[in-house]
């Protein structure tokens, strides 16, 4: 589940409760004219989440309602977008998009056409063939990548493995010289 979806969640829920706990009473009198000190509100407010009668369940130590309940929403919502690695420039990008978007990468499948560790010449080669591929096929990507100790070339952002079968076969076609080392393997691709 996401998690800024599930903070949201539990925001309205305990909101739901605040005001069903005090009855229609102003906001500021609702704790102080109980007597009921925030401590005890809250380890109340809990018990009653995640008691069997709450008819929702919610499984989770105490200490993460405690640290929801503490935090103020927008402190929360900064918090996520953090955790998300989601700056406000992003969001400003995001709503002034027409249409939404889903932002990164997800895990999907490319095309291995290239993988080798000697130093010298494993990177020259992976960009010649980079461009040879890039100017035959400029509907995929290239990517060139360096994992000590190998330098690879991996082609296209495919979601299925079809799609990439599909592919390296197209890629075999043209360039039977790369025949051997085409293989489609899984990969996080970027998602359009």
């Amino acid at each position: 589940m996401n998690p800024r979806i599930f903070l949201i969640c539990l925001f309205a829920m305990l909101s739901a409760m605040i005001c069903g706990a005090q009855d229609g009473t102003n906001s500021n009198a609702g704790v102080a004219g109980t007597g009921i000190s925030n401590g005890q509100q809250e380890d109340d407010i809990i018990s009653r989440l995640t008691g069997s009668s709450a008819g929702v369940s919610i499984e989770g130590p105490a200490v993460l309602f405690q640290r929801a309940m503490a935090l103020p929403e927008s402190e929360a919502d900064a918090q996520m977008d953090e955790l998300n690695g989601e700056t406000e420039e992003e969001q400003d990008q995001d709503q002034n998009q027409d249409k939404p978007r889903v932002r990164g990468k997800q895990v999907g499948y490319r095309v291995q056409v290239y993988a080798d560790n000697n130093v010298r010449s494993a990177k020259t080669e992976a960009r010649q063939r980079e461009r040879a591929i890039g100017s035959s096929f400029p509907q995929y990507g290239t990517y060139v990548s360096y994992a000590s100790p190998f330098w690879r070339l991996r082609v296209g952002d495919f979601r299925s493995q079809y799609e990439a079968e599909k592919a390296a076969a197209e890629i075999k076609r043209q360039f039977p010289g790369y025949a051997r080392e085409v293989r489609v393997v899984r990969d996080r691709v970027n998602v359009k």
